[in-house]
């Protein structure tokens, strides 16, 4: 896709990834919606932006609540009179604690956010991308956690990251072909997402000390944002569905299809008509294709 004078809204745009992900729009000719929870921090990624020459807005959204994500669509539109590229990048992570000890107010946050702000986005801007009918692009961030490599002390942020691979797979053979897809999983990060619970609203349980241990080797040891955002760009450039940044992660990819190829062999293997159990098969039998 090409990315010179489009509009893109990037949620999460207030630092890490998403602020990389900005600045890295904008230097490919994009205007640029920064949007994040904390106002102030999108401002400032907005002035750094303009100051720069690019054509950018900054709003506070806060994607786990549908109203506020459409609030940001139509502040898009009204601004830049269209919108081409959509980022779902939003996301938090509750502190570091095995799946057994998570409450339900974790559960709710992690999901509502990384889940529901995915789905809010999806449903506020698909929409107005079909209605503008000309090419148009969605980017949700997954993690290399999606694709098999484990979290342990972060269940529930892998069960929602599996659940935005999900859903973006299934997005993209939904879509009118004007429509395009990614999904980006990463992998550790220098970014602050530890922080995340800090942040915490009241409605899902108030603020949570961060892990900073975890924290600190994150930032130290994670690849630079700028260097996902590069990859991003790129991935975008070339419409590829699958965007990923660590290599290593590769192999946890190949151990994760060779534990499934193993269990279809040895409970399951082919037979001579068993597309009959195939449900992609089966509803397009009942659809007349």
């Amino acid at each position: 896709m090409d990315l010179n004078n489009k509009t893109a809204v990037v949620t999460g745009g207030g630092n890490g990834i998403g602020k990389s992900l900005c600045v890295a729009l904008a230097e490919a000719g994009a205007k640029v919606v920064v949007a994040d929870i904390e106002l102030e921090a999108a401002t400032a990624v907005n002035a750094e932006l303009t100051t720069n020459g690019h054509q950018s807005m900054g709003l506070q959204v806060d994607v786990s609540d549908e109203s506020s994500v459409i609030a940001l669509r139509d502040a898009a539109v009204e601004t830049f009179g269209s919108v081409d590229i959509l980022v779902n990048n939003a996301g938090v992570m509750h502190a570091t604690k095995p799946l057994f000890a998570t409450t339900t107010a974790d559960l709710e946050w992690v999901m509502s956010v990384n889940v529901g702000g995915v789905m809010n986005g999806i449903r506020s801007f698909v929409p107005l991308f079909i209605e503008q009918g000309t090419p148009a692009w969605i980017l949700n961030t997954a993690s290399e956690h999606s694709l098999g490599v484990p979290h342990l002390g972060g269940g529930l942020y892998t069960a929602s990251k599996h659940a935005v691979l999900g859903l973006s797979d299934v997005l993209r053979r939904e879509l009118p072909d004007h429509i395009g897809v990614s999904v980006l999983c990463p992998g550790i990060v220098g970014t602050t997402l530890w922080k995340a619970s800090e942040r915490r609203q009241d409605r899902y349980g108030g603020v949570e000390a961060g892990s900073e241990q975890a924290g600190a080797a994150m930032q130290h040891i994670g690849m630079p944002a700028e260097c996902v955002a590069e990859a991003t760009i790129r991935g975008l450039q070339e419409e590829t569905f699958f965007i990923v940044t660590h290599p290593h992660a590769v192999e946890f990819g190949k151990s994760r299809w060779d534990e499934i190829e193993s269990a279809f062999a040895a409970q399951a293997p082919r037979f001579e008509g068993d597309e009959k159990y195939d449900l992609n098969v089966v509803l397009k039998q009942l659809g007349g294709g």
